[in-house]
């Protein structure tokens, strides 16, 4: 082993140091650990959540959707639904849909919903791996079943298998207009996390919804559109709108649930201040350290230097020294960090207020980026805090520190 980095891990050892010293010692050691650790869960929380926000909402829609300006039906969903993926290479696959409000009734509650036609053969939503009681399959084309989330189901205090009312509302109610009222089963009850959205759609078969909304046979209200490179959706979305033109109106899924994207890139931007803030007070800490150790040890430096050690091997010792507390602090912050991380992950020990946040629980995304990120800066920030005390050491004359007291 090099004598200076020996050295160092003497001086390291809690046990060779006096007991105030090793007390400030692991008082540094805890301040970059839990820096540190507040790093790792913050980024954590934050990937998590745009992750769950992007994945989730595509759930309830699709990367693109195409809809008319003022919601007016499109006729004749079949020749598109066949033809624009021929003409937008970048399209993975196009299902058409028919989506209005309506209202829901149980014997227990009513509450107003968006009621989504889809053709189960077609269809891409990716609530099928969300359904946790039933099924997302209906038994025909025309039948009366109806899949809710988990949210409205406990508001309806219905389960599946039990019946609810749907009252379509096509323009205003009145004597001459009456809404059409139909009795629904429940074939199945959905759960994405995301609360706003579990207690608002609801999905029936796709030739149910036309009867129920009296719209003309081959006309949906839109088209859910999957891309095959998310990263292009944008021009996507574009080469969509010169294909179709007027009166289809694509949004990509950026631009229907923005807010939620522009409320995790707010949450994103104080990000870096955070990290210098947190690496800066365990800066100091180091430094002041390395400081009392160099008084603790400098009658030691002065036998180093009398015994022929150069400046550069005082200086490499208290390098060493700083480094290694730094190393300890980062590696212990990253494991507890993890640890915290694993615990939200599995057991979801956090909960949200779903209606405010849009999940029910405090989402965690793993990432290697951002340990290798965490440690990265961590200890470049450790490295400079034990620059100035590793100086100071390194010019103490042998005799003038033979001579302290």
């Amino acid at each position: 082993m090099n004598p200076s980095v020996f050295i160092a891990s003497r001086y390291a050892n809690p046990r060779n140091s006096k007991r105030f010293l090793s007390f400030v010692s692991v008082i540094a050691l805890v301040s970059v650990a839990l820096g540190s650790t507040a790093l790792i869960i913050s980024l954590a929380v934050l990937d998590g959540f745009e992750r769950e926000l992007r994945e989730n909402s595509v759930k309830f829609t699709s990367h693109v959707q195409i809809q008319a300006f003022g919601q007016q039906p499109l006729e004749n969903y079949s020749s598109v639904v066949r033809f624009l993926p021929e003409r937008v290479p970048d399209i993975a696959s196009v299902s058409a849909f028919i989506a209005q409000e309506g209202i829901i009734r149980s014997s227990d509650y009513l509450d107003g919903v968006m009621v989504k036609g889809i053709q189960p053969t077609t269809d891409i939503s990716a609530l099928r791996s969300n359904i946790i009681k039933g099924t997302f399959a209906f038994s025909g084309e025309n039948t009366y079943e109806i899949v809710i989330g988990q949210t409205l189901a406990r508001k309806l205090n219905i389960d599946a298998g039990g019946s609810i009312i749907i009252y379509s509302i096509t323009g205003e109610p009145s004597l001459v207009n009456p809404p059409v009222v139909e009795e629904f089963r429940v074939v199945g009850i959905y759960a994405t996390g995301m609360t706003a959205y579990d207690d608002l759609y609801v999905y029936i078969p796709f030739a149910t919804a036309a009867e129920l909304f009296s719209l003309p046979e081959g006309t949906a209200t839109g088209f859910d559109v999957m891309v095959k490179d998310i990263s292009r959706i944008e021009s996507t979305a574009e080469n969509i709108q010169k294909v179709l033109g007027y009166p289809y109106y694509p949004r990509t899924v950026y631009e229907m649930y923005g807010a939620m994207f522009a409320w995790i890139e707010l949450q994103k931007k104080p990000i870096p201040v955070i990290l210098g803030l947190i690496s800066i007070v365990a800066v100091f800490n180091i430094v002041a350290t390395l400081l009392m150790l160099v008084v603790e040890k400098i009658h030691s430096i002065g036998v180093l230097r009398s015994l022929g050690m150069r400046r550069s091997g005082i200086l490499r010792i208290f390098l060493s020294q700083g480094l290694i507390l730094g190393a300890i602090g980062t590696v212990s912050g990253c494991l507890l960090g993890f640890a915290v991380c694993w615990l939200q992950s599995t057991y979801k020990i956090i909960s949200l207020k779903g209606e405010i946040y849009f999940l029910d629980a405090v989402p965690i995304e793993f990432s290697l980026w951002h340990y290798v990120l965490v440690i990265g800066v961590s200890m470049f920030f450790c490295f400079l805090a034990t620059l100035i005390p590793s100086l100071i050491a390194s010019r103490i004359r042998p005799l003038r520190a033979l001579q302290f007291r």
